[in-house]
């Protein structure tokens, strides 16, 4: 049993899935949206501890709207963002055509880092809009 929980441990490890989850948080606010209204949502990392956003690395979010919703844009880049030493956060500014629910899908990526190393992040993201009508 101690075998088997030690090579789960190095699998860990050696992907990142844990340790990256330990050193940043991962927030995702839904904007109350309206038909034909301009809302926003925000997709935010925070860094835990003694890691820092990495401000050098080439941050960025690429979403995908479903039918009857236009971005202002598709692809943010760390230019596009607050960046703050602990915090790294995005505005995706959009608008609803119909009311409903709705899903829009991204890839984040990122880095924290600490004075030893830097740990890269590559995370799926969903964001959840309920557009009322008018």
């Amino acid at each position: 049993m101690k075998k088997l929980l030690s090579i789960a441990a190095l699998f860990v490890a050696l992907t990142g899935t844990a340790f990256a989850a330990n050193n940043y948080d991962l927030n995702i606010v839904k904007p109350a949206a309206k038909v034909n209204v301009k809302a926003v949502a925000t997709v935010k990392v925070t860094a835990k501890g003694d890691y820092h956003i990495n401000k050098e690395y080439p941050a960025k979010l690429s979403l995908t709207a479903p039918d009857g919703v236009k971005l202002d844009r598709n692809k943010l880049t760390i230019q596009d963002a607050t960046l703050t030493e602990k915090v790294l956060k995005f505005e995706i500014k959009l608008t609803a055509s119909t009311a409903g629910k709705k899903t829009i899908t991204g890839e984040l990526k990122g880095a924290v880092c600490t004075d030893e190393n830097c740990i890269p992040f590559t995370e799926k993201v969903s964001i959840e809009v309920d557009v009322a009508a008018q």
